[in-house]
């Protein structure tokens, strides 16, 4: 039976389809055997690294289970605990891991090599309790997304047969992936509750696949002709055949990802290369037929270049830049509409035209006319682009153009295509925005102008205000001792009329002490530009205080006064006279916030300390509002009348302290009034 055309095609369509089919079918069963095959030996590689990198760790925690150190401080001594945390730095720097910690059997941290900011509870709470259900050496991995993958080897301290606590060794995983990445495989790692938290790849990390699950749920199964099944992923479109086993003794599973668009394209390559060999034997059969069809086929390419022609001719018409072709001697004999509209050329103008003539000629240092002149001298300058340059229309205005040109084959004959970009709005744009930046720049200078001036104006007001805060502070202080001069003064004439002299001359004895004290101050004005003084001496404190309390001994007979000093007391540094002023604000401070209590009490106490000796002034007065304790020390803070303070003793003290490196906290009784700690360096 004779088949018609129509026949024979569909006859060779099928068997070139069937061709394709079977070889396509056939090579990728091979490919895929061979993929699989290869998956395996590179799993059984890997899990030998895995193994032989990670037994470098496992008896790590026994170095410190057994340790003396270790067993005391879990028996209750705190003691080598310096030692303990020494001996557990020197061994993570020498086994090159990321920390090692002790912990309890709640999961709490006890110590540590390093500082712990970054310990998560969570963590030692999931090593105890492996290490208490397994009661031997365990490893566990924790990861959250985001987060760096942390590996822990950990093993159990006992005390007799009780396991007290755990050692956990902290192992960077890199050391697995960095040797690795070089060799540009996929393989991920799984934990036992299934999340990844390692991979070899810095693209699909084990966090893009956590963030990713579709990947792992689309997972295809595919059979090969021996049975064997196989999974298959799709990795943002990227065919891969997973092969996954998991490590018993780790509880961690191991996927290895074998790309598989390289072995696509093979198979594709070898059924193409069927069908292409079966396609052969059928065009040698035809061949009459083919010398026919390409007879016809040439006609039909010269029809198709002519219309691209045609079309490439209407796009260069209707583009929005200029065209010139031009041949060697920079004659024009190409011009497109656009490029006739930038120089107002008619068709007339154009022949026999020069190109350089359409540029600016004025100027000797123009590269792009002197180019256009002498093009073949300069064939190896013919590839240059976006050169700005000035252009020439046939009225004889110039206009700013991006010049362009590439050297191209036309008709057989070397040829250069001149393109150009009016650039005349970007120009103006440019030279707007320039203005503006110059306006934009002079507004600056005024307005840096007007702030240096107001600065001045400001370090001037500073001036004077300080002038004030400095007479109001001499003011404040010279009236505490004129007051004390007063009483003294009232005192010694009852003492006069009493004829009691030697109680006068005790009270006589103090008011020079309060002249030279007053003395003492205004001389501080000498030294008034510096912070502290020259050198700190070693100062009675039980002498300072006595004084004190001698001087304001007027004010304190109602008031119940317990001092209470340490026998051992050792003198403090600082300066004599700024102490004596400390304790006499505090002291007055005191009395004026008992000035309403029914029986007032103040108690003032000293005490050594490390080398410090602190001071402790109690009352139970009215105290003051907690939201003031953190601003009471600053200059003019008061909570007293107007005409009754100015807020500046409690400022003159913390000034006084600082200058004699102590410190002062003020804190609210629970019951009422106010305590002020002092803390003074004590003399060595």
């Amino acid at each position: 039976m004779k088949l018609n055309k129509a026949s024979w095609i569909v006859l060779v369509i099928l068997l070139l389809i069937a061709v394709r089919w079977g070889s396509h079918a056939v090579s990728e069963n091979w490919q895929l055997g061979q993929a699989q095959r290869h998956g395996e030996q590179r799993l059984l590689d890997y899990i030998s690294d895995v193994r032989r990198t990670l037994s470098r760790f496992y008896h790590l925690p026994y170095l410190m289970t057994n340790e003396a150190n270790t067993l005391k401080l879990f028996q209750g001594d705190d003691r080598p605990q310096t030692q303990l945390q020494q001996q557990l730095a020197q061994l993570d720097k020498a086994a090159n891991t990321k920390g090692w910690y002790i912990l309890t059997l709640s999961g709490s941290l006890v110590t540590a090599s390093k500082n712990a900011e970054n310990w998560k509870l969570s963590d030692g709470k999931a090593i105890i309790h492996k290490i208490l259900q397994q009661r031997e050496g365990i490893s566990i991995v924790t990861k959250s997304v985001g987060s760096t993958p942390t590996y822990f080897v950990a093993a159990p301290v006992y005390l007799d047969v009780e396991i007290v606590g755990a050692v956990a060794v902290q192992v960077d995983l890199n050391v697995l992936a960095d040797q690795w990445f070089a060799s540009d495989e996929l393989i991920l790692f799984q934990n036992a509750q299934r999340h990844y938290f390692l991979s070899s790849s810095s693209v699909y990390s084990a966090d893009w696949i956590a963030t990713h699950p579709e990947v792992v749920a689309a997972a295809q199964k595919r059979s090969l002709f021996n049975g064997t099944r196989l999974t298959l992923w799709q990795v943002e479109q990227a065919p891969y055949l997973a092969q996954s086993v998991t490590l018993d003794d780790l509880n961690w599973t191991l996927t290895y990802l074998t790309p598989l668009k390289n072995l696509n394209a093979t198979v594709n390559w070898i059924s193409t290369s069927a069908m292409v060999g079966v396609l052969l034997l059928l065009l040698l059969m035809r061949l009459r037929y083919e010398q026919y069809q390409k007879r016809l086929s040439e006609a039909k390419i010269q029809h198709v270049l002519f219309e691209a022609e045609e079309r490439q001719r209407n796009m260069i018409n209707k583009t929005h830049v200029g065209l010139l072709l031009i041949d060697g001697q920079g004659r024009i004999e190409e011009i497109n509409p656009m490029a006739k509209r930038y120089f107002s050329l008619s068709e007339s103008m154009v022949r026999q035209l020069q190109a350089w003539s359409l540029f600016d000629t004025g100027n000797p240092n123009a590269t792009v006319p002197l180019l256009l002149k002498n093009l073949t001298e300069h064939q190896e300058l013919a590839d240059i682009t976006n050169v700005e340059t000035v252009a020439r229309r046939s009225d004889g205005s110039l206009f700013p153009v991006l010049f362009s040109l590439i050297a191209v084959s036309w008709k057989d004959r070397r040829h250069y295509l001149v393109t150009l970009i009016d650039i005349s709005k970007r120009k103006k744009a440019e030279i707007a925005l320039q203005n503006a930046n110059r306006d934009l720049q002079e507004r600056v200078e005024e307005r840096t102008a007007a702030l240096k001036s107001a600065q001045q104006e400001l370090i001037e007001a500073s001036k004077m205000a300080a002038l004030g805060r400095m007479s109001s502070a001499i003011t404040h202080e010279l009236n505490q001792p004129l007051t004390g001069l007063r009483t003294l003064l009232s005192s010694n004439e009852l003492l006069l009329e009493r004829g009691e002299t030697q109680l006068l001359k005790a009270n006589t004895k103090l008011v020079h002490s309060l002249i030279d004290r007053m003395a003492a101050m205004t001389s501080q004005l000498k030294s008034f530009a510096f912070n502290r003084p020259d050198a700190l001496q070693a100062i009675s404190l039980p002498d300072a205080l006595q004084e004190i309390l001698r001087i304001h001994q007027a004010r304190l007979t109602p008031v119940d006064v317990r001092v209470r000093l340490s026998s051992d007391l050792p003198l403090v540094m600082g300066e004599e006279q700024r102490l004596r002023q400390v304790l006499g604000n505090l002291v007055s401070n005191a009395l004026d916030a008992m000035g309403q209590t029914l029986e007032p009490k103040l108690s003032i106490s000293a005490v050594s300390e490390e080398h410090q000796v602190i001071v402790r002034v109690s009352d139970n007065g009215c105290g003051t509002a907690p939201e003031l304790l953190t601003t009471m020390f600053e200059p003019f803070q008061t909570s007293k009348k107007m005409g009754e303070g100015l807020g500046l003793g409690l400022a003159i003290v913390a000034n006084s302290l600082r200058d004699m490196q102590g410190s002062i906290v003020a804190t609210n009784n629970p019951d009422a009034g106010m305590s002020f700690e002092i803390r003074l360096r004590a003399a060595q």
